[in-house]
């Protein structure tokens, strides 16, 4: 017991004391107490030792430990240093009994084998009855020498914890500074924009209090002019209405009627008015007010590396990644149906939940685009015009499209649904926003190429369409057609208003790029845009089955970096879709899912 080790050394430092100023010179001085103890009950001396329970003792309380019913077979000895200093020695040897933990009145003196704790008898008719029993003493000497390796496990492995304990401490200091030199630049910065917005607002009124005196002067020396005319209208009106005939007469024979009293004919000006034209303080002021973001940046191409590989066997047309049960739904161009995969610790595909779906159309690819997953519901196409939910096993239609019918779909960080329709002559393609409930939300513009009105869909059947969601809000479209051999990236803003187009690297821009074929090494290809998908950098992610690699775009659709597989430079990918650990999942050709980490 600590109290007791702490007791001993108060003796041996008593007794050094003591014998350091002479009071402890002779041999038989050496088994007395050379300091008064206090009694563990009372506050007497304390004149006498409990060799079971260690307990000082004065005289009193020793006779009622020693009529007590628990302690009655104690033995009392004299508190003597000899006594204490074996009685501490010995404190960690096992004692004959022990006071049971759940029956205090009665004593433990053998172990249950099962549970590894001292039980008595009252124990052995009750929760323990029937377990195997072993020693008291051998089981003390077990669970001892356990705890003391543990210890010293423990003590080996501290100061790596207390490290970096330290480390995230230091951490946190740096991330606090870290803030608040940012907050002083922001307030800094903010406080120089609000400067120059301060002078800018002071120049704006001065020219127009400028622009609105001019005009102003202009009308009030019209206004002259006027009065004038009217004075000169007045007069000729009396002269020649005047009643004095004299007079009247004479302004008749002498006034000149062919001249103009008024002079030249005045054009009224127009009045000046003023409008302010105002500068909208959104996205696209952020170069002008900064933004703050953190330095999650992508890996060099040399530590960009395939953390698993998962094997399926039909090459993949659509893959979904559940971030809620960490498994895959995925489809293939040849299959009927969507499966619900997880996979083996060898990599291998196993099926533990598919949805059958119709036959469509043989030159369509719809079924490959057309699935996502919200918590625990599923939307899917069931054929090229109908969407159904599936939650605990129970399907239910969502939307009937008919006429029109569903390229893709895509799930919106706010629990939306967006649609690419097309018409069954395929003249009109749009996007539709739905919630979950299949409401129509907001029809966006027509999909066109560029800023002109050509449809970027074709009228074939043939098209190939992916759709995302950045997290700006941006809509991100990947299109591709073998007929009319168009392929780009559009990137719209929410409300469909067209942002960019992006239609692949040329080798002109002297990018370069594993792309092999039976020739070797190549520059880019023609661009042939299959999945897409974003990060939480807002980068976007195409696929790109002709050059066999990632393109990376920046939110504004500029070229960042081509992602290749490293070592399979032949890998074809298809799909894509981002995990929990901000990995890319990429569906593959050979019907293999690969994991890429290519993110700090």
């Amino acid at each position: 017991m600590l109290y007791l080790k702490d007791f001993r050394h108060r003796v041996l430092s008593a007794l050094n004391i003591a014998s350091n100023d002479g009071y402890c010179t002779s041999p038989e001085s050496k088994h007395e107490m050379q300091v008064e103890v206090n009694c563990d009950t009372c506050e007497n001396t304390a004149k006498h030792l409990c060799k079971a329970c260690h307990d000082r003792l004065c005289d009193g309380c020793k006779i009622i430990h020693s009529k007590s019913k628990a302690s009655c077979d104690h033995d009392v000895v004299l508190l003597t240093f000899e006594e204490l200093t074996l009685t501490s020695d010995c404190s960690l040897e096992c004692p004959p009994y022990q006071d049971c933990k759940w029956h205090p009145t009665f004593k433990a003196n053998v172990a249950c084998k099962k549970c590894k704790v001292p039980v008595c008898e009252k124990c052995l008719i009750g929760n323990h009855n029937g377990h195997s029993l072993k020693d008291i003493n051998e089981m003390f000497k077990d669970k001892k020498e356990k705890l003391e390796q543990k210890v010293s496990m423990f003590r080996s492995e501290l100061p790596k914890y207390e490290s970096n304990l330290e480390e995230v401490k230091r951490n946190q200091e740096k991330i606090l500074e870290n803030r608040d030199a940012v907050k002083k630049e922001i307030v800094s910065h903010f406080e120089k924009v609000i400067s120059t917005l301060e002078a800018s607002k002071e120049m704006l009124l001065s020219s127009a209090d400028n622009m609105a005196q001019t005009s102003i002067n202009a009308l009030a020396n019209h206004q002259q002019k006027l009065q004038s005319y009217i004075q000169n209208m007045h007069e000729l009106a009396n002269n020649v209405e005047n009643e004095d005939l004299r007079k009247r007469k004479a302004f008749i024979f002498y006034e000149n009627c062919s001249a103009s009293c008024l002079g030249e004919p005045l054009s009224f000006p127009s009045p000046g008015m003023l409008k302010y034209s105002k500068t909208i303080i959104c996205k696209q002021s952020e170069q002008f007010l900064g933004r703050v973001s953190q330095n999650i940046k992508l890996r060099e191409t040399k530590i960009v590396r395939v953390v698993s590989v998962l094997s399926c066997e039909e090459p993949i047309g659509a893959l979904v990644y559940s971030s809620k049960s960490g498994a895959f739904w995925l489809s293939s161009f040849k299959t009927k149906s969507y499966s619900n995969v997880n996979f083996s610790e060898e990599g291998r595909c196993i099926v533990i939940d598919e949805l059958k779906v119709k036959e469509l159309n043989s030159r369509s690819n719809f079924l490959g685009r057309c699935i996502v997953v919200h918590n625990d519901t599923i939307f899917y196409m069931k054929d090229c015009h109908k969407l159904f939910t599936r939650e605990e096993s129970q399907k239910n239609l969502l939307i009937d499209f008919a006429p029109m019918v569903v390229v893709c779909l895509s799930l919106t960080k706010d629990g939306e649904l967006l649609v690419i329709l097309q018409n069954s002559g395929g003249k009109h393609s749009g996007i539709a926003r739905f919630n979950l409930k299949g409401k129509c939300k907001q029809y966006l513009t027509h999909i066109v190429k560029k800023r002109t009105a050509e449809p970027i869909l074709p009228d074939e059947y043939d098209v190939r369409a992916y759709i995302a969601e950045n997290i700006n809000g941006d809509i991100c479209l990947s299109v591709y057609s073998e007929n009319r051999k168009a392929a780009a990236v559009i990137i719209m803003r929410p409300n469909g208003v067209h942002r960019v187009t992006y239609e692949g690297q040329q080798s002109s821009e002297a990018q370069y790029v594993r792309s092999w074929d039976s020739l070797g090494f190549s520059l880019f290809r023609s661009f042939r845009p299959r999945g897409i998908c974003t990060n939480v950098n807002g980068h976007i992610l195409v696929a790109d089955v002709s050059n066999r690699g990632i393109h990376v775009l920046h939110e504004d659709g500029g070229f960042l970096k081509m992602l290749t597989l490293p070592n399979e430079p032949r890998v074809i990918p298809i799909s894509l879709c981002v995990d929990n650990q901000n990995n890319l999942c990429i569906g593959c050709a050979d019907g293999k899912i690969r994991i890429l980490q290519y993110l700090d």
